[in-house]
C-alpha cells in the first residue's frame, strides 16, 4: 500500500469552492437571493474550506508537488520504491 495520497481530492473539493463561490457571486449580482441565501452559501464555502485544512491537520508534513517528468502513478511507484529500500537499509544498518 502506497505512502502516498492523490492531489486530485483536494482539487476536487477546491473544484466545489470555486462552484460555490460562484453562486454566491450570481446571488449577489441578481439582487433576487436574500441575505439568509447569501450566508448560507458563504457558510458553505467556509465548510468546505475548513475541510480540506482539518484533512491537511491530520498529515505530519506539508504536502510536496513534483513538477519533474513522469505520470503520477510512475512517480508514486518510484517514490514508493525509494521509501522501502530506505527502511529496508534502516533494517540491516541496525543489524550490523
Amino acid at each position: 500500500m502506497s505512502k502516498f495520497l492523490r492531489a486530485g481530492i483536494l482539487r476536487d473539493r477546491l473544484s466545489d469552492i470555486v462552484e460555490a463561490s460562484r453562486m454566491l457571486q450570481e446571488a449577489l449580482d441578481s439582487g433576487e437571493e436574500g441575505p439568509r441565501r447569501c450566508k448560507e452559501l458563504a457558510m458553505d464555502i467556509e465548510s468546505m474550506a475548513n475541510e480540506i485544512i482539518d484533512f491537511m491537520s491530520y498529515w505530519n508534513c506539508e504536502p510536496l508537488i513534483y513538477l519533474g517528468e513522469g505520470t503520477t502513478d510512475e512517480v508514486i511507484g518510484f517514490l514508493d520504491k525509494l521509501i522501502y529500500e530506505a527502511e529496508a537499509g534502516k533494517g540491516k544498518d541496525s543489524e550490523s
